[in-house]
């Protein structure tokens, strides 16, 4: 940890301030709040620029399932451009290269992202967790960085219609950070939108998904595809060893689905992927199903006096298409 004198901090003394017991205060030029995709990479480059950056991320681990992974051409490019592609195709990825649609005569490929004239003619599929953390190492080898996590944000400090900074907490108490520029980049259910009074227009797609995995075989085939039948959609992305699925159900069914159990889910899906009949029976819990309330809103002004609000905080994107990371990384920038 920097120290208040070296981080242009005020004495370390406890102080009070709207009844909490603020054990420090410190100084940057810029404080990200929220450590996705988004916050990461923008953290990067202020701290490439030479700028103090500080970056609060309100869980302890980056580590949360079924997070937007899919990185298209175009953000591979960026990638690139930030000198870190070459470490990116490091880690453990899996590449869609097609998309294709079942029907009865057969897939039908719907996008074929090798024609693109590109480095990267495919969409790269990478673990979150291990992104933000290459993302966040690379980002530590500058001393004016700063990462702190288990760290929520509570409190907006304004003062004469300007955000000068915010109150954290984490599990060591209360913290003050002063900074020329706050950035919320805390995903959909934003606090900090919230405690900004920037208030969304929201719209309600007709669905919401549930996300798990199952075995892959080499003989399944690669890339993504996607399933139609009986009033469902069901779309597979290939993870090497497991497809991860994707299950389309109508928004808000979710409990009438669990209430006739996972015999009737696992049916379900051998309807529309048979050649998972003897795979199925690997889900035998709803732990292993998470729902995704699909939503879509965006704020009209996403800004305040020494506030700005990126990624899903200002926009929450639809999962069709993964395209929530790609846009998170592309206000980053």
């Amino acid at each position: 940890m920097i120290d208040d004198a070296s981080a242009g901090g005020l004495p370390h003394a406890l102080k009070a301030h709207a009844g909490h017991d603020v054990r420090d205060t410190q100084e940057v030029d810029c404080c990200v709040v929220g450590g996705g995709p988004g916050g990461a990479v923008l953290s990067l480059l202020l701290a490439r620029s030479g700028i103090r950056v500080m970056l609060l991320e309100a869980h302890d681990d980056f580590d949360r399932d079924f997070r937007g992974d899919t990185l298209h051409p175009s953000v591979l490019e960026i990638m690139d451009e930030l000198c870190l592609a070459e470490r990116l195709l490091q880690l453990r990825h899996s590449k869609i290269q097609t998309f294709s649609f079942m029907t009865p005569d057969g897939p039908v490929t719907m996008a074929d992202f090798r024609r693109l004239k590109t480095r990267f003619p495919y969409i790269m599929l990478v673990p979150q967790v291990q992104f933000l953390e290459m993302v966040t190492a690379e980002a530590s080898a500058f001393p004016n960085f700063q990462l702190r996590m288990g760290a929520s944000a509570q409190e907006l400090i304004e003062e004469q219609g300007v955000v000068r900074g915010l109150r954290y907490h984490n599990h060591d108490g209360w913290h003050e950070v002063r900074a020329h520029l706050l950035v919320g980049a805390d995903g959909r259910a934003s606090r900090m939108r919230r405690m900004a009074g920037l208030v969304p227009i929201k719209t309600s797609p007709p669905m919401d998904i549930l996300w798990f995995r199952l075995p892959r075989l080499e003989a399944d085939g690669e890339g993504a595809l996607a399933r139609f039948g009986r009033g469902h959609i069901m779309v597979m992305l290939d993870r090497l060893n497991e497809w991860q699925m994707a299950y389309v159900i109508l928004k808000g069914s979710f409990q009438e689905i669990r209430d006739e159990g996972l015999e009737a889910l696992r049916r379900s899906i051998i309807e529309l992927a048979p050649e998972m009949k003897e795979r199925v029976n690997h889900l035998q819990d709803w732990k292993q199903v998470a729902v995704l309330n699909v939503e879509s809103s965006r704020v009209p002004r996403w800004y305040k006096p020494g506030l700005l609000l990126i990624g899903d905080a200002a926009h929450v994107m639809s999962p069709v298409g993964g395209v929530g990371i790609n846009y998170a990384i592309q206000d980053g920038v």
